[in-house]
């Protein structure tokens, strides 16, 4: 998948490293282990996007299926500052949304994450719950869904 430049592919162990960075540059207190992202990107059922100019990565989404739920999570989802505002986020997103369908498809967001609450609602995802304290600096979590019909027509 290319767009404006960029381009979408699934992401693979040879991009621990800079995965690894973007946490860091991202998500700071919040930030994956290295054991957190090279689990996610060796694990057979994590799906798993990279965004990229060149060989040099823009932002990195995963979710996973929780069966038990019959729901989608996006689990993470991070764009590097510099290629923010050029719809980068929202086509991992969407790779990922893809990939889930036809589930409903949950994420949870910082409170403090204006830019990325905005973009999730621009999308088509509604608040549909808070999860306390949930982050490392006591930042409640909000939830957010996208049922399946959002979904499909989103994804055509």
């Amino acid at each position: 998948m290319m767009n404006m430049g960029f381009i979408i592919t699934k992401a693979s162990l040879r991009d621990l490293n800079a995965i690894l960075k973007l946490e860091q540059v991202c998500f700071t207190k919040d930030a994956w282990t290295f054991l957190d992202v090279a689990g996610t990107l060796i694990a057979s059922d994590i799906i798993r996007y990279k965004a990229a100019y060149g060989e040099e990565l823009a932002g990195f989404a995963a979710a996973e299926i929780r069966k038990s739920e019959q729901t989608g999570w996006i689990i993470t989802l991070g764009v590097f500052p510099q290629y923010r505002k050029q719809g980068i986020g929202s086509a991992l997103l969407k790779a990922c949304e893809k990939a889930l369908l036809p589930l409903k498809i949950r994420l949870c967001v910082s409170t403090k994450n204006h830019e990325a609450i905005h973009l999730y609602k621009n999308i088509g995802y509604r608040e549909v719950g808070i999860w306390p304290s949930y982050y490392a600096d006591h930042c409640d979590a909000i939830v957010m869904e996208k049922n399946e019909q959002e979904s499909i027509s989103d994804a055509l």
